[in-house]
C-alpha cells in the first residue's frame, strides 16, 4: 500500500551511492576562499533597544515532571505559564552554552533537541551529541550551520536539497553524511523508533525550511537534566520546527499543518515586539521595483529622510498614493546611466534583486565568491540573469555593510565610465520602527492591530532615501525582511492549533524570556475567544500574506 511516507536508508555510504539527490550536489569546485564558512550576517543599523541587542540562543520546551495521567489534565495554558521548572531549564540551557566556554567544551542545550526524540536541530558545535542518531538543518545561514565543516562525522543531517548544495559548497561537508529530502513529503527517519518528518519552505532564504515532525517519544537525548515522563509511551507527539521563517497563509493552510494539533511550536521570534511590524514582503518588492523605475523614467526627485518620515508617521501618504497609481502613466525611456546597488546576505534577499533586474531589463553583478552561492541556490531563473561584467549589468549586488552613504560614493566612482549615478537599497527589518507603537508593548488590544496593520498598503511613495542622499548617490533603507513581522507571526499563532509556543530568538535574558512568554499568554487568549466567534484562521489578503 502506498502511505505517502518515505523510508530512508541508514546506511550511509549505500545512500551516498544510490541518492539521487546526493548526486545532485556535484557543483562547481570551490577555490579556498569560498571554502571557508562564510558569515551571512554583514554589519546592519545598529538599535539602541536592549530588547534588540540580546544574544540569540534558543528557548527550551517547558518542562512539567509530573506523571502522564496527571499532566493530561493541565490546560494548554497552564502547561506554557506555569512551572518552576522552566526557569531552571532555561538556566542550565544559558549555561551550557556560555559564551564564556571553549566552543568543543559546550554542552548542546536540551532546546535544540527535540523533547523524547534522538533529533536535533541547528545543533552542531559540540559534535556527537549523546543519544541523538539525526541532525537536522534548517537553513544555509551561519548562526544556523555554525561549527559544520568538512571533517564533520557526527551523524547523517538531514535538510532540503538547495541546503545540502550550499553547506557542501560553504563548509565542505562530506556527501555521505548529507541526507537532502524532498519537501511536501512524510519522510521516515531511521533510528528514530520511526518519527516522520515533513520540510516545508519555510519563506526565507533559499532552501530554507520548516519542519513537522510526528511520532513517539522514545529516548532522553543529550546532557539536559530535564527528562519528559511520556518517554516510552505510546502516544503520538507533533512538533512544528519553524527554523527561520516568514509567516504566511500558504503555512496555515498547508496540509501538513492546517486542522493539526501540535505538542510544541518552534517559534522564530526575531521580531516579537510590536515595534516591527513592517510592510508584507510582497509589497515590498513591487515598492522597491516601482521606485528603481520612477527614479530611472525621472518621474521623482531624492525624497525626504527616513527620520523625516517616522516623525511624520506611516500612513501619510498610502491613501493618496493609490489613487495617483491607479493613473494611467505615460512610458518614459528607462535611464541607463543610474547604477542599482542592493544590500544582501550571502544567502537572502534574492527576491528583491530578481524583481528591480526584471523591471529594468538588466543583467546582476555579483563578485565570482557570491556567484558560486548563488548557482548552488538552484535558481534557473537567477543564474540566467547573472553576470560577471560589471558593466553588462544595471544591478549590481553587495553586501549590506556595503550599502551606506559612505560606501556608495566610491564604489560609483568604480564605475564612471558608464554610470554617474547610484541609487542603494539597503533591505533588512532592523531598518524600520513602526511609529505609532505603544510604548508600553502588552497594553496593544489583538484585535486594534490587526484592523490597522492588515488594512495598510505599502507603495514606492512609503520608501524615503536616508540622510545625505542626493541627486548624484541616494540610499534608501527597506523595510524587508525573510523573518516574520509581529503582524505575521499574531496572526499564524492565531491560525494554528498548538499546546506550547516556544521561542528560538532573542531568549539570552530572563526579562526578554518572561515579555515573550507573556505574548504567547496574549496570543492563546486571543485564539479561544476567536475560536468561540468561530474564527479559526485570521483571513489572508493574498495567498502569501495576511
Amino acid at each position: 500500500m502506498d502511505t505517502g511516507i518515505i523510508y530512508l536508508s541508514s546506511d550511509n555510504e549505500e545512500d551516498c551511492g544510490k541518492n539521487d539527490d546526493i548526486k545532485a550536489l556535484d557543483c562547481t569546485a570551490a577555490d579556498d576562499k569560498d571554502e571557508e564558512i562564510i558569515e551571512e550576517f554583514e554589519e546592519i543599523d545598529s538599535l539602541n533597544e536592549d530588547y534588540l541587542k540580546e544574544d540569540i540562543s534558543k528557548l527550551p520546551i517547558d518542562i512539567d515532571n509530573s506523571p502522564p495521567q496527571k499532566k493530561a489534565k493541565l490546560s494548554a495554558f497552564n502547561i506554557l505559564m506555569s512551572s518552576n521548572n522552566d526557569t531552571n531549564a532555561y538556566n542550565e540551557a544559558t549555561a551550557m552554552s556560555s559564551k564564556s566556554i571553549p566552543k568543543n567544551q559546550r554542552k548542546t542545550p536540551f532546546y535544540k533537541i527535540l523533547e523524547g526524540m534522538p533529533i536535533a536541530v541547528d545543533a552542531f558545535m559540540s559534535g556527537k551529541i549523546p543519544g541523538v542518531e539525526a541532525y537536522v538543518l534548517s537553513h544555509a545561514h551561519s548562526d544556523h550551520y555554525q561549527s559544520l565543516s568538512k571533517n564533520w562525522d557526527a551523524g547523517p543531517i538531514y535538510c532540503s536539497i538547495i541546503t545540502a548544495s550550499l553547506v557542501h559548497h560553504i563548509c565542505g561537508v562530506p556527501k555521505e553524511y548529507l541526507r537532502p529530502l524532498s519537501n511536501d513529503t512524510a519522510h521516515v527517519i531511521p533510528s528514530t523508533n520511526g518519527v516522520t518528518v515533513t520540510l516545508i519552505d519555510a519563506n526565507h532564504c533559499p532552501g530554507s525550511s520548516i519542519f513537522v515532525f510526528e511520532g513517539k517519544q522514545s529516548v532522553h537525548a543529550g546532557d539536559s537534566n530535564f527528562k519528559s515522563p511520556w518517554i516510552g509511551s505510546d502516544r503520538i507527539f507533533r512538533y512544528l520546527h519553524c527554523g527561520d521563517f516568514r509567516a504566511s497563509p500558504q503555512h496555515v493552510n498547508h496540509p501538513a499543518i492546517k486542522g493539526k494539533k501540535f505538542d510544541a511550536v518552534y517559534l522564530d521570534t526575531t521580531y516579537l515586539n510590536p515595534n516591527y511590524s513592517f510592510p508584507p514582503q510582497r509589497q515590498v518588492i513591487d515598492a522597491c521595483r516601482d521606485l528603481v523605475l520612477a527614479n530611472l523614467r525621472g518621474e521623482m526627485q531624492v525624497n525626504e529622510s527616513m527620520l523625516d518620515m517616522l516623525k511624520s508617521g506611516f500612513n501619510r501618504v498610502v491613501s493618496s498614493a493609490k489613487n495617483e497609481e491607479e493613473e494611467e502613466k505615460e512610458e518614459k525611456k528607462i535611464s541607463q546611466d543610474v547604477l542599482i546597488v542592493v544590500g544582501t546576505y550571502s544567502i537572502g534577499k534574492e527576491r528583491i534583486v530578481k524583481a528591480v533586474a526584471k523591471a529594468i531589463n538588466s543583467k546582476i553583478f555579483a563578485d565570482k565568491r557570491r556567484q558560486a552561492l548563488l548557482r548552488n541556490e538552484k535558481d534557473e531563473e537567477l543564474n540566467n540573469l547573472l553576470t560577471e561584467d560589471p558593466y553588462d549589468s544595471q544591478v549590481h549586488i553587495q553586501g549590506l555593510g556595503g550599502v551606506t552613504m559612505n560606501t556608495l560614493p566610491d564604489y560609483l566612482s568604480k564605475f564612471k565610465k558608464k554610470y554617474n549615478r547610484v541609487i542603494g537599497l539597503k533591505p533588512t527589518g532592523w531598518t524600520y520602527k513602526n511609529a505609532s507603537s505603544s510604548s508600553s508593548e502588552l497594553d496593544i488590544n489583538i484585535e486594534y492591530l490587526l484592523k490597522r496593520d492588515l488594512n495598510r498598503s505599502f507603495t514606492y511613495r512609503n520608501l524615503f532615501s536616508t540622510r545625505g542622499s542626493n541627486d548624484t548617490v541616494a540610499c534608501y533603507g527597506i523595510p524587508y525582511s525573510e523573518h516574520s513581522s509581529f503582524t505575521e507571526l499574531t496572526c499564524f499563532a492565531l491560525s494554528i492549533d498548538h499546546v506550547r509556543m516556544i521561542a528560538t530568538v532573542n531568549v539570552g535574558k530572563q526579562a526578554s524570556r518572561e515579555r515573550m512568554k507573556k505574548w504567547f499568554g496574549v496570543w492563546h487568549q486571543e485564539r479561544r475567544k476567536r475560536l468561540e466567534k468561530g474564527l479559526k484562521q485570521v483571513p489572508a489578503r493574498a495567498k502569501d500574506y495576511w
